[in-house]
C-alpha cells in the first residue's frame, strides 16, 4: 500500500516491511547546494521492519540514490515497487539487505 511520509514522498508497505523515500538534501558532493546549477538533490530510501504495533526499526538497508528529488511521484512509486520486489524476501526473513540496498543505490 502506498502512503506518503513527512517529506510528502511515497512510502510502500507490504506486510511488516516498509520502504520509503527520504529527502535529506544530499547532493553530488555532500550537501545539496541550491546555488550551484550543476548540483542535484538526490533522494535516499530506507527499509524498515515492523517490530510491534506501529513501531518500525530501520534495517541496515538505506542508501542515497541517483534519483533526483524532482522525479514525479508516479516514477517514485514504481521504483519503490521494484525495490520491494528485490528486498522483501530477505527483509521479511530477517536477513541482511545491506548488499541489495547498495546495489539499488545506483538507481537513477
Amino acid at each position: 500500500m502506498i502512503t506518503y511520509n513527512e517529506f510528502s514522498l511515497p512510502v510502500l508497505t507490504k506486510d511488516d516491511i516498509r520502504i520509503e523515500w527520504i529527502n535529506l538534501n544530499e547532493g553530488l558532493n555532500g550537501d545539496f547546494d541550491k546555488d550551484d546549477p550543476a548540483d542535484k538533490n538526490f533522494l535516499r530510501f530506507e527499509v524498515s521492519r515492523r517490530t510491534k504495533g506501529d513501531d518500525w526499526r530501520i534495517l541496515d538497508g538505506g542508501c542515497c540514490t541517483l534519483v533526483e528529488a524532482t522525479t514525479p511521484h508516479e516514477k517514485l512509486e514504481t521504483l519503490l515497487e521494484h525495490f520491494m520486489n528485490t528486498l522483501f524476501d530477505e527483509a521479511s526473513a530477517h536477513r541482511s539487505v545491506k548488499k541489495l540496498c547498495e546495489h539499488l543505490s545506483w538507481t537513477s
